[in-house]
């Protein structure tokens, strides 16, 4: 997207007090005082989670991050990042410069582009020092944009090479996409017809398909798409560049204004809408059902990125949108971005949550200070901020190959809470979002079960661990055992708060 200009127990009861990185050792006794005291601050608000309703299956490529040219992937922080985040997926070599970008001899870029390569950051590194020690899936964006002498638009037969190059050297990319955002005037374009859906669908039906193939016979290619509402692009794409294994949209519901409720209200209820509706027209076009939707990139804006990026608000949208991306059978989703810069540019309003005086896309720090936030604390390279978190706990939670169940809100709830719920083995997961300031009381009931006992454990990554980043702290979530329990379990979901529930 370079284009556009993350206690003393797991469950805080009440709205004070919870500070501390570690999960404290529980007395014998915590578990039945937490549940005690939930049940007394939970009101009549029940959110159930149907055992015996059906849905997708959870593809571990739903927890992805871009993980770009631009930055120096080589250094010793970044895949133990990457592993404790619980990333499976990166994408390379990165947004709008993928269509500038020539992959050979360790990689160049058209000039006077306004990006550059990071040292050590060649594609043989990438897949030799990050995606093949950590068993990464990879996916690619293609050169749809410029030809190696950036005087014509992009060459089928370099990104063809770039494919066999792969699968000489047993490099596990599956899946290749023809271009970035090549809808927008903002990408490089030197076709002679540029941002052109007849041009593109051409490239990709004659060119860019049938030599990706004949290269490597596995390789998933795909296309771009655009919002639904941009019906131009996407009509005349989706019908007439066919063949294509699978189609990239991207996610930014954000720009120029931004606003903590809106977030996590109507936009992550949006990405469900956009999901629906490009199924909708993929289905009118001809597409078959079995070609899947790849969000290469989400975050919560395109704009320059202020205080709600590291705060716990976008790390609440991020965990959201896995919801989203796991009830709509998505198979594949990277956030933007693993590591970037940083900025002082974007929002600071007092109107959103946060105490930071910087914003970055990345779910971890690059090594703060740098250029464009030379007035931020220090935050180690490496430091997890809320969206990574979030990442971690859904991702170690609910893990790949958890099946999607219905789950029920009150009416009373639906503006301020959202549920997810997934069977896991013979257990299931309560998977709850409080998008207030203010703790809510409720119960989660299992219906349908044919198991009426369970061991319960709480994960919770709430308000008062961001808080601590006020004093330049960035704590993790933390872990409660409950014990013995039923299908019935009163919780306090405190303010600002992701909190699982795991039956096993």
């Amino acid at each position: 997207m370079e284009h556009r200009a993350f206690v003393f127990t797991a469950l805080c009861v009440v709205a004070a007090g919870c500070a501390s990185n570690e999960p404290a050792v529980p007395s014998p006794d915590a578990g039945s005082a937490v549940l005690r005291s939930a049940r007394r601050a939970a009101a009549a608000h029940t959110i159930t989670l149907d055992a015996r309703s059906s849905g997708p299956t959870v593809v571990q490529g739903i927890y992805g991050a871009n993980l770009t040219v631009g930055f120096d992937f080589t250094q010793s922080f970044v895949n133990p990042s990457l592993q404790a985040a619980g990333i499976r997926l990166v994408r390379f070599p990165g947004g709008s410069l993928s269509d500038v970008y020539h992959w050979e001899n360790g990689g160049s870029l058209c000039p006077h582009k306004g990006s550059h390569i990071a040292p050590n950051a060649t594609f043989d590194n990438y897949m030799q020092r990050v995606a093949g020690p950590l068993q990464l899936d990879v996916a690619v964006t293609l050169n749809y944009g410029s030809n190696q002498s950036c005087s014509g638009g992009g060459d089928p037969s370099e990104s063809a090479a770039w494919a066999t190059y792969a699968r000489q050297h047993s490099y596990h990319v599956s899946h290749w996409t023809v271009g970035n955002e090549v809808y927008g005037t903002w990408e490089y374009d030197k076709h002679s017809k540029p941002h052109d859906p007849a041009t593109y669908s051409n490239a990709v039906r004659t060119g860019y398909y049938p030599a990706m193939k004949k290269a490597d016979g596995n390789a998933q290619v795909g296309v771009v798409v655009d919002n639904p509402l941009d019906t131009a692009w996407n009509t005349t794409v989706l019908k007439a560049a066919q063949p294509f294994d699978f189609v990239e949209l991207h996610f930014y519901p954000e720009y120029g204004h931004e606003s903590d409720s809106v977030l996590l209200g109507q936009d992550v209820g949006k990405l469900a809408t956009e999901l629906s509706q490009l199924r909708a027209q993929m289905n009118a076009a001809g597409v078959p059902q079995s070609v899947p939707i790849y969000v290469g990139e989400y975050n919560n804006t395109a704009g320059q990125e202020g205080k709600q990026s590291v705060s716990i608000v976008n790390g609440l949208f991020l965990g959201q949108v896995l919801g989203t991306l796991a009830n709509a059978g998505t198979p594949m989703a990277t956030w933007w971005l693993a590591y970037g810069g940083c900025g002082e540019q974007g929002d600071f309003s007092k109107q959103l949550y946060g105490w930071q005086n910087f914003g970055t896309e990345g779910l971890f720090s690059p090594g703060i200070p740098q250029t464009g936030c030379n007035n931020a604390p220090n935050i180690s390279a490496g430091t997890p901020f809320p969206t990574a978190r979030v990442m971690a706990l859904f991702s170690s939670d609910v893990p790949g190959g958890s099946q999607v169940r219905t789950t029920t809100v009150p009416s009373q709830l639906a503006a301020t809470v959202r549920a997810f719920g997934f069977a896991e083995g013979n257990g299931y997961a309560f998977v709850l979002f409080n998008n207030t300031l203010a703790p809510i009381g409720v119960q989660a009931e299992l219906r349908n079960s044919s198991r009426t006992k369970f061991t319960a454990t709480l994960d919770t990554y709430d308000k008062t661990q961001y808080d601590a980043s006020k004093e330049n702290r960035w704590l993790g979530s933390t872990h409660q055992s409950l014990g013995s329990v039923g299908t019935t379990v009163p919780l306090t979901l405190p303010a600002y708060s992701l909190t699982i529930l795991l039956l096993k």
